[in-house]
Order: structure tokens, then C-alpha cells, then sequence
């Protein structure tokens, strides 16, 4: 199983959203760009893709929407359990709802959490990676129940 993770793509800043909601938040012009660029970057690596799972917030929907529209087959879950405030916890509870016949998943989501279940399933702990806004991390699944990562993008 192929497991990538997407952080959304750059967001209006934090500043201009002060006393609003937080999940209302969209891309800006430069984060459309990237939501396109990973959109292409996915599509082309992994052209089957089974499935996309999206927080609720709206960056973060806007960024799968991209990626969804070069993968017209797959299935497109959106969940509040990866939502920015839920954390690595908020990951783990939503895996009962993959499928196992799942080959090639994308979850958009948000840092640290992402950083985190990176760090969580595939270096035990030890791995301190820097996700940024717009990044792709691939990560494979072995037989041995051990996950690698394999790929690390900034767009």
C-alpha cells in the first residue's frame, strides 16, 4: 500500500482570518497554484489513485478537489477527524474507515499532525521532518508491517 500524505497548499494568512473560522480559510492565488502542481505531480506518479481523504477545512478541500479532478475514479472521503485541532489522534481513529483493498491512498491534512504520523509509523519515533505548506509525502507499506518513506516534495 502507498500512502501520501499532502499538507493543503498555501492558505489567506492567519492574520487577515482573526476572530473567524479557522476551517473557512481558503488558498490563496499561489496556493491554487500548488494545489495544481501537486495535483499533476500525483497524477502522473500514481495515476490510479483509490481513494482521497480531506479535513473539513475549506484549504484543505480546495487542495483534494485539485487532486481529485485528475483522478476521476477514485473514492473522496472528507472527515472531521483530521481537522487542524484533532492531531495524530485524530488520524489513527479514521483508520478503521480504509479499505483494505485500498492500494494507493492520498489524506490532505494539516502540520504538525502530518509530521507527526510520519515520524509515529515510520521512524519510530526518531524522524524530525519539516513539512510545509503544499508538500507531498509518499510513504510505502511493506509486508512486514513496517512503513518507508520513499518520497519528500515541496511545490
Amino acid at each position: 500500500m502507498r500512502l501520501i500524505l499532502v499538507r493543503h497548499a498555501k492558505a489567506e494568512s492567519r492574520d487577515k482570518w482573526v476572530n473567524k473560522d479557522d476551517l473557512k480559510r481558503p488558498l490563496t492565488k499561489k496556493g491554487i497554484k500548488q494545489a495544481k502542481q501537486i495535483a499533476k505531480f500525483i497524477k502522473k506518479k500514481y495515476p490510479n489513485v483509490d481513494a482521497i481523504v480531506s479535513s473539513l477545512a475549506i484549504r484543505a478541500c480546495d487542495t483534494a478537489k485539485f487532486i481529485a479532478k485528475k483522478q476521476p475514479h477514485c473514492t473522496f472521503l472528507l472527515t472531521p477527524n483530521i481537522n487542524p485541532e484533532e492531531g495524530i489522534e485524530g488520524f489513527l481513529r479514521d483508520k478503521d474507515r480504509l479499505e483494505e483493498s485500498w492500494q494507493t491512498l492520498v489524506i490532505v491534512g494539516h502540520n504538525p499532525s502530518i509530521s507527526e504520523l510520519v515520524r509515529f509509523i515510520s521512524a519510530k519515533g526518531t524522524l524530525n521532518l519539516r513539512v510545509g505548506k503544499g508538500c507531498v509525502v509518499e510513504l510505502e507499506h511493506d509486508n512486514d508491517d513496517n512503513w518507508m518513506l520513499v518520497g519528500l516534495n515541496n511545490f
